[in-house]
């Protein structure tokens, strides 16, 4: 049988976090999971290479935001989720041209 740690993280006495909020809470934590303890660094090696090569690299954390209808696909990051959106919108609206079926 396979035990989980788990962290509890108590919310302030008047939060009443909406699932939205619990959502968000859930993906930041699972992010900061990830970054320390899954993968095999192998990421590392990749980024000494590039930095050897003249590269400067920079990492960070992205809002990832995809949308399907039929057989049309788009997919949009961002810093904030309301950034993804916006991008995933702005691509979107250019499938939706008038007059083409």
């Amino acid at each position: 049988m396979t035990s989980k740690r788990l962290i509890e993280v108590p919310l302030p006495d008047d939060a009443e976090p909406t699932p939205e909020d619990l959502e968000l809470l859930e993906t930041t934590l699972q992010a900061i999971v990830g970054l320390r303890f899954s993968g095999s660094r192998a990421w590392e090696m990749v980024e000494q290479a590039l930095e050897d090569e003249g590269w400067k690299v920079r990492t960070r954390l992205m809002w990832v935001a995809e949308a399907r209808k039929g057989r049309e696909y788009e997919q949009a990051a961002g810093r904030t989720r309301d950034e993804a959106f916006a991008q995933l919108h702005e691509l979107t609206q250019m499938d939706e041209v008038p007059g083409v079926p």
